[in-house]
């Protein structure tokens, strides 16, 4: 008998439903040295719409054109899961080659009445951070 199995087959084969408003999701590590924010939404292709991220040292990303710290980033890579979302933003070079600029990686948790959110988020040539985040889409 094999139930260990048997459930992954089970959870594997679950499609996870489709957003049906925007989620706009706030993260912070706990010294204060780096936010971010970003949009999840119903697209099927993209489901990250929008990042924007700011370290305390004035460095800043934005998918947004009309942001101030915006430099050509985009979201590469978008993804939501079973309780779990990440994205990656990029930027491409003169040469039109691609680099990563920033991965992020969020997980939900839910007991009884309350949910905690919270994941990691890399910034290239900056570092690595343990946040915890607010989620519109939770009522944090």
């Amino acid at each position: 008998m094999r139930p260990v199995l048997i459930g992954f087959v089970v959870v594997a084969g679950m499609a996870a439903a489709p957003a049906t408003a925007l989620d706009t999701v706030r993260c912070a590590d706990a010294d204060g040295e780096i936010t971010f924010t970003y949009v999840t939404g119903p697209a099927l292709v993209q489901p990250v719409l929008g990042v924007e991220m700011q370290m305390t040292d004035d460095f800043g990303i934005s998918t947004d054109p009309d942001h101030p710290d915006h430099d050509g980033e985009y979201v590469s890579r978008g993804f939501i899961g079973e309780d779990v979302e990440g994205g990656d933003v990029s930027w491409r070079d003169e040469d039109g080659r691609e680099h990563l600029a920033m991965s992020f990686r969020i997980g939900r948790v839910y007991e009884a009445q309350r949910a905690q959110v919270g994941g990691v988020v890399a910034v290239a040539g900056g570092g690595l951070w343990t946040v915890t985040c607010t989620s519109s889409d939770l009522g944090m």
